[in-house]
């Protein structure tokens, strides 16, 4: 059964892990690169590494250090959910306080990478000349949501990928109660 520090492990955990990771764009920005897409994906260790600090916390709590499966999982998952929504929101203030910049940064160094003819005509060849045009057009509307919802629920997005690790981590964290038979 979940205990009285289910919800204070996920929020504070979830805290440190959204911070982190507009840590980890301020830092990759100050150097000079723009932090979003493939920049952006270490960022996934720190998600990881206060995942496994929340269930290890959370366990600590817990009577004689047990910790079932699905506990492990909901506050894994949760803590990922609440530092995805945080650093998701940071982004997206960020992006639309700098007026764009960063974000149409992007647009000219995607699409300019996208234009180029080995890569144009992989595109082409695999998907189409109409897939490949729809493709830039998307790319040229991009806004800070788009960025904000794809830092949750895209592709590369922090809960998709958190699923498998959430399973992994409250596999390796399980622990049962240990029943003693009388004699």
């Amino acid at each position: 059964m979940f205990n009285k520090s289910f919800t204070k492990t996920i929020i504070i955990y979830g805290i440190i892990a959204g911070l982190l990771t507009l840590a980890y764009c301020f830092v990759i920005k100050s150097i000079g690169q723009i932090p979003l897409d493939g920049k952006k994906a270490p960022s996934l260790l720190f998600s990881i590494v206060v995942m496994i600090f929340a269930v290890k916390n959370y366990r600590k709590d817990n009577p004689d250090n047990t910790l079932h499966f699905w506990e492990g999982f909901a506050v894994a998952n949760l803590t990922n959910i609440v530092g995805a929504c945080i650093s998701a929101l940071g982004l997206y203030f960020w992006l639309s306080a700098t007026g764009n910049t960063i974000l149409a940064e992007y647009i000219e160094q995607t699409t300019a990478m996208l234009k180029m003819p080995k890569v144009r005509n992989g595109y082409i060849q695999e998907m189409g000349v109409a897939s490949f045009n729809s493709i830039l057009e998307a790319f040229k509307i991009l806004s800070p949501k788009d960025i904000a919802i794809d830092e949750i629920i895209g592709l590369k997005g922090k809960v998709p990928l958190g699923i498998l690790v959430s399973i992994i981590i409250s596999l390796f964290f399980r622990r049962q109660y240990q029943y003693v038979k009388k004699p």
